[in-house]
């Protein structure tokens, strides 16, 4: 038999050269990706604050008004790390230094959801399957589900709470969350239309509340109504007449930034108080109670309904969206108060010794 053409060795060479073979199979992909539209776009292109903005945009009508508040909050911070560069710029490694800049100011949560406000304007662009192999998000701080207060932490928080006037809407706050299980965010959304005092009742809406879950009526304890009343009172005194006025209106000097209109004094309550995060901080210091945060008051109210016996399902009607690992610790909380419970009962020294006891045999 003849030896092969010049054409047919060289054919099977090729056949057999491993880098010809992941050239084609890296053509095959690249046709493949063509096809399903998954080839970087021309946005790829774009300067990151261009496709920052364009991506932001569209999201106006995806998502909720405080999602979109939030993540044009966090657009800032990746803004001033990928600004004046093009997406397709952006690799692994970009991101990396921007999670170990960032990381020295915030928390790796605050990092990862960074992060993922990064990662939709990259999938946008069909870019971030090129990065998402080597995308690591950093590993979570296990600092537990919150801090539940001892009877006597509670009682001198709040006793100290008092002698302050600086203090009085954080410590309304605090005794609201204390005794509803509210968030935060879920009491700066609350409008005087949400409370009812002839019923009792508080009611979280969706615009508030951190999931759609957790939109729910709220029955009050006298604790909370005391501390519902005075914040109405608190309320009015500051201009808040109107059903949809905030129950904590916002101090006027605090918004000058966004461009209102406004004098520079008094509040305004159109618009909800953003945070009491210094009065909080000064008054949990001066406690002895540094680093509790003012979620805790949350932890300690469902803490103390786990303790009593409330069953899983009205626990999670008071308190909204709660975590399967959250559920979990609170299982824990109630089976180690029904420990106590039948702990209490035994009382040795009432109980006869083994070697008093005498069987009778008849």
């Amino acid at each position: 038999m003849f030896p092969h053409s010049f054409e047919e060795r060289c054919g099977s060479f090729e056949n057999r050269n491993p880098w010809t073979q992941e050239a084609r199979r890296v053509r095959q992909k690249a046709l493949q990706d063509q096809q399903e539209g998954r080839l970087p776009t021309e946005t790829a292109k774009w300067p990151f604050e261009k496709a920052a903005g364009q991506w932001l945009a569209l999201r106006t009508n995806h998502v909720a008004p405080k999602t979109y508040k939030t993540e044009t909050e966090r657009l800032q911070a990746l803004l001033g790390f990928f600004g004046g560069r093009r997406l397709d710029d952006i690799r692994s490694s970009d991101i990396q230094n921007y999670q170990i800049q960032r990381l020295a100011v915030v928390s790796p949560t605050t990092v990862n959801l960074d992060c993922g406000v990064l990662r939709m304007i990259l999938r946008s662009a069909k870019i971030w399957p090129r990065i998402q192999d080597d995308y690591k998000p950093l590993p979570k701080k296990k600092t537990g589900p919150g801090r539940a207060l001892a009877p006597e932490e509670e009682q001198n928080l709040f006793n100290l709470a008092q002698s302050n006037p600086r203090w009085d809407a954080v410590y309304y706050a605090a005794v609201l969350a204390a005794n509803t299980t509210a968030r935060g965010c879920e009491l700066k959304g609350l409008r005087l239309a949400d409370v009812d005092l002839m019923s009792r009742s508080l009611t979280i809406r969706r615009a508030s509340t951190k999931t759609d879950a957790g939109c729910r009526v709220i029955p009050l304890n006298e604790s909370a109504l005391w501390a519902l009343a005075r914040l109405m009172e608190r309320a009015q005194y500051l201009g808040a007449t109107q059903p949809e006025h905030y129950i904590f209106p916002a101090a006027r000097f605090r918004h000058t930034q966004e461009g209102k209109d406004v004098v520079g004094a008094g509040y305004d309550p159109t618009s909800p108080m953003r945070s009491w995060r210094t009065a909080w901080r000064s008054l949990t210091n001066a406690a002895g109670l540094r680093g509790l945060r003012f979620h805790d008051p949350r932890h300690h109210c469902i803490t103390r309904l786990a303790e009593a016996g409330v069953p899983e399902q009205t626990l999670m009607a008071i308190a909204g969206h709660v975590s399967r690992q959250m559920l979990e610790h609170y299982s824990h909380v109630r089976m180690q108060a029904k420990r106590d419970a039948v702990a209490s009962l035994d009382i040795v020294s009432q109980a006869p010794s083994r070697t008093e006891v005498t069987v009778q045999v008849h």
